[in-house]
């Protein structure tokens, strides 16, 4: 089986979305801005290594402290 380039580029749009769509659920738990980290991963998502380590990075990051109506301390007894 040959790969040819409209193969390729199918995989590459796949790939553009499935990394951003990732990359946005990292954002939004791990930054305070996350559509910006969101754009800027769709950019670095055109090159796969540099995207894989951004992924990686916000994998890696704590997850921030929003307070939350669903916490137990909030709950009035």
């Amino acid at each position: 089986m040959s790969i040819n380039a409209t193969v390729f580029g199918q995989l590459f749009i796949v790939w553009l979305a499935i990394a951003t769509i990732i990359i946005a659920v990292l954002a939004k738990r791990k930054t305070q801005s996350p559509i910006l980290v969101t754009v800027i991963g769709f950019i670095a998502s055109f090159i796969p290594l540099i995207s894989i380590g951004m992924m990686i990075m916000l994998a890696l990051k704590n997850d921030i402290h929003t307070p939350d109506s669903k916490t137990a301390s909030s709950v009035k007894v």
